[in-house]
């Protein structure tokens, strides 16, 4: 399993496997790591370029991955299999989510760039 430049990282719920996130070349790569002898496997989402997040879903069956590009957050769940679920989407850069111990509620962070342009004349 080839590894590339890490992003982002998380342990399962079970602590039996943990995902390494990065993006590159127009794909975000989650790479599973059994640590309990089990076999590794890795995801490739096709057309998302920018990892911002990754988290495990409580029941441990997906990961929550946040990406964030050209002004527009999005984050995504992704089953096991690498099918990608659009969750949330707003205006601003990017984002994470992070969910509760019982799997009940969904924390989401959402990172907005603001900034100021002052002209001041007669200095």
């Amino acid at each position: 399993m080839e590894f590339r430049g890490l992003g982002c990282c998380a342990v399962s719920p079970d602590g039996s496997t943990v995902a390494l996130g990065s993006s590159s070349g127009g794909e975000i790569h989650i790479s599973l790591v059994a640590l309990s002898g089990g076999a590794d496997r890795e995801i490739t989402l096709e057309g998302w370029v920018s990892l911002t997040g990754l988290d495990w879903s409580a029941d441990g069956r997906g990961l929550y991955l946040g990406y964030g590009a050209a002004h527009l957050g999005t984050l995504l769940y992704v089953d096991l299999k690498g099918n990608a679920t659009v969750l949330w989407q707003y205006k601003g850069g990017g984002t994470s989510g992070q969910p509760s111990p019982d799997g009940r509620y969904l924390a989401i962070n959402g990172v907005a760039f603001n900034s100021n342009v002052w002209m001041v004349e007669g200095l």
